[in-house]
């Protein structure tokens, strides 16, 4: 038989068979990240559709390091309020919902670095914390990570994620999350 004629056949059977259906669209959520450096509290907002990218156009702040946490948990509050569920449809797709690019990546770095008045990444990470919350459904989880190195992070394994009720107040959000960065410092 011809490479051709396989081929063919290949494309007829493929034709013949049933489509998958088509996966429901993701549950809306809102994202957010706190990073605490040595030196500073950044906390930012997230871009949302099934994964999640750090969005150009959301909420960032820069705390001290051991922020108040008052004021640590209404940084969170307003990184998840403006946190965007992003559509395939939207007109910002293409341009948000991508993985950033090395010269990105290196920029971020280096703005951080400056912030922190270091000169190198592995003194920039060198006992950061860093704490995934994620807002769906009204309730806010937090998830504790670990920090592999370069800048790439992990589930901490044996740590279920943190849940808390969407109304939580700044200081109890507050608290729970520096109880969430202690236990990522830890690991």
């Amino acid at each position: 038989m011809s490479f051709k004629k396989a081929l063919a056949q290949m494309k007829a059977q493929n034709a013949r068979r049933p489509k998958p259906p088509t996966p429901p669209p993701p549950v809306e959520s809102k994202e957010a990240t706190v990073d605490a450096y040595r030196q500073f509290t950044h906390v930012f907002s997230h871009a949302v559709y099934r994964a999640a990218v750090g969005d150009p156009k959301g909420f960032a702040a820069f705390l001290d390091p051991q922020p108040a946490r008052e004021d640590l948990g209404r940084a969170v509050h307003e990184a998840l309020a403006a946190s965007r569920f992003i559509t395939p449809e939207h007109p910002e797709w293409d341009t948000v919902m991508r993985p950033p690019t090395a010269d990105e990546i290196k920029a971020r770095e280096n703005d951080l670095k400056r912030r922190a008045g270091v000169k190198t990444n592995k003194a920039l990470y060198n006992g950061v914390g860093s704490v995934a919350v994620t807002l769906q459904d009204g309730q806010i989880e937090l998830s504790p990570l670990r920090h592999l190195g370069r800048g790439a992070w992990e589930g901490i394994r044996g740590h279920e994620p943190i849940r808390l009720p969407g109304s939580i107040s700044d200081t109890e959000l507050g608290d729970a999350v520096t109880a969430a960065i202690e236990i990522s410092r830890n690991s």
